[in-house]
C-alpha cells in the first residue's frame, strides 16, 4: 500500500527526479510533485513523528521524535550545523518509514 500512495503522490513524475530537485534546494518552494510529497511525509500525527529541533540557533539542529502533545521528545543520533543537511537526512528517513524508500547519499 505504502508503495501505491508514493505513486499516488508523485503523479506519473520521476522519484530519482523529485530527490534530486529536494536534495539541491530542501527548503523554500517546490515544483507541485514533491511538494505534495514533502507534505504527505510531514503530515504524520505528533505521537511518533520525526522532525528537527533547533538547539543553536542558525548553528545546531537534533533529530528528534515527538512523543504526542505534552509529552518530552526523544533525541536522536544526529547533530547538524548545515540546515539544509539536517532537512536531507529527516526527508530519507522519513522516506524509509513512509514508503520503504532507501536513498543514498
Amino acid at each position: 500500500m505504502a508503495r501505491q500512495d508514493l505513486e499516488r503522490l508523485i503523479q506519473g513524475e520521476d522519484l530519482d527526479t523529485l530527490v534530486a530537485e529536494f536534495r539541491a534546494k530542501p527548503t523554500g518552494q517546490h515544483s507541485a510533485a514533491l511538494q505534495r510529497l514533502v507534505n504527505h511525509i510531514r503530515s504524520e500525527s505528533m505521537d511518533g513523528k520525526l522532525a528537527l529541533l533547533c538547539t543553536k540557533p542558525h548553528e545546531e539542529w537534533r533529530l528528534v521524535r515527538m512523543n504526542g502533545r505534552a509529552k518530552p521528545m526523544t533525541l536522536l543520533d544526529g547533530i547538524f550545523h548545515d540546515l539544509n543537511d539536517a532537512e536531507w537526512a529527516i526527508f530519507k528517513l522519513r522516506m524509509k518509514r513512509h514508503f520503504d524508500v532507501d536513498l543514498a547519499d
